[in-house]
């Protein structure tokens, strides 16, 4: 088959992957003052298309409703709910937007525009917050300027209200103000939605809702994470998880039905429910070659494939192996194994059934560790 036409199929098996996920969960879309509905509006339809239910929170304006007409008659079922005042929603209010969401429609709360708080905090904050708590919400989506957080001039792609508490405690600066991100961690880590910090422009809701490198930054409550051995099941999100990767060459292109016949083989790292990592080990008499190493962009530099190449080490140990090996093409590869205590070695020196079905013009460097087992 034609490789654009592959390369196109696996580009929209990602997108039903991610909209099958999300499909009747409930987002909130919070705009700043600065964004305006428009810029979202393809975005928006998308979310609809895939049967994710959605609320508008924005400020209100005297164009509004006639823009959420326009659309209307254009397919775009947008119901208007005017706030005289920005008050803390009532259970009345929960359930007048339950009613909208309930015959297939996107309420648009417009809230009238604030003067300014001294707290630094929007009123289309606390409203946001205080309605999600009221209703089984999955998501806030916090749409501004900014293309996240920032903290220290360091972008957080995701981050846990632990994480950010230890931050506070040395007073960092803020792209958000202190007394928002305070709000945000409060009702995260009490209320246990997720909470999206994005900029608010044409395509950033469908990089990251639908794709998986999200583009925001992620806050989300610290649940057990979890390093186990890969299902069946799992086939799908490795394969998403190692496309990329598959596309610079940095790893071997793995056909669906090899990768389902090894999954015994595969190990994965899942946070929330949802695989971000995963690696393989493969037994080669008393070796064993730890390899396919890929993690989710938004998870990359936390650890997580180093906990996961500890997992294979403690593996291979248990069942006996002498020596571990991994090859890579990526230089940061190279300091990865390092650090984990291998050491550069010919590829000539690694198991003869493994060399006989390698491309040895791959232009990789191996490395080698060997297994002290105590038992033996």
């Amino acid at each position: 088959m034609n490789q654009s036409v592959d390369v196109r199929m696996l580009d929209a098996l990602e997108i039903f992957h991610y909209s099958c996920r999300f499909q009747n969960r409930l987002f909130i879309l919070v705009l700043a003052e600065s964004v305006d509905l428009r810029d979202i509006i393809t975005d928006l339809r998308v979310l609809y298309a895939a049967r994710i239910q959605t609320i508008v929170i924005c400020h209100d304006h005297d164009k509004l409703l006639n823009l959420l007409q326009v659309w209307n008659n254009r397919g775009c079922p947008f119901q208007y709910v005017s706030k005289t005042s920005d008050d803390a929603p009532t259970a009345e209010d929960a359930r007048s937007v339950e009613g909208i969401l309930s015959d297939g429609n996107i309420p648009v709360i417009g809230l009238p525009v604030s003067t300014g708080s001294e707290t630094g905090i929007d009123s289309l904050d606390h409203f946001s917050t205080n309605l999600a708590s009221r209703l089984t919400v999955d998501k806030i989506f916090f749409l501004s300027q900014n293309s996240g957080l920032i903290i220290n001039d360091q972008f957080l792609s995701h981050t846990t209200p632990d994480e950010l508490q230890k931050f506070l405690l040395s007073k960092p600066v803020i792209n958000i103000g202190q007394p928002r991100m305070e709000l945000l961690i409060e009702h995260c880590r009490n209320q246990g939605f997720d909470i999206v910090l994005l900029e608010g422009k044409s395509g950033c809701l469908f990089q990251e809702i639908f794709t998986h490198r999200g583009i925001g930054t992620l806050l989300t409550n610290t649940y057990p994470n979890t390093i186990r051995k890969a299902e069946l099941s799992d086939v799908m999100d490795i394969a998403l998880l190692m496309k990329p990767y598959i596309q610079t060459r940095a790893i071997l292109a793995v056909p669906e039905d090899d990768l389902a016949a090894e999954i015994e083989n595969y190990f994965v790292y899942s946070v929330n429910n949802s695989i971000v990592a995963a690696a393989k080990l493969t037994g080669h008499g008393d070796a064993a070659e730890m390899a396919k190493f890929c993690t989710l962009p938004r998870y990359q530099g936390k650890g997580r494939a180093h906990e996961l190449a500890i997992r294979l080490i403690e593996t291979a140990t248990r069942i006996g192996k002498k020596s571990i090996f991994a090859l890579s093409i990526d230089p940061r590869m190279f300091d990865f194994f390092r650090n984990l205590g291998f050491s550069e070695c010919d590829r000539n020196e690694l198991p003869a059934d493994w060399l006989q079905d390698y491309d040895l013009s791959r232009p990789s460097k191996a490395f080698q560790l060997t297994i002290h087992n105590d038992a033996s």
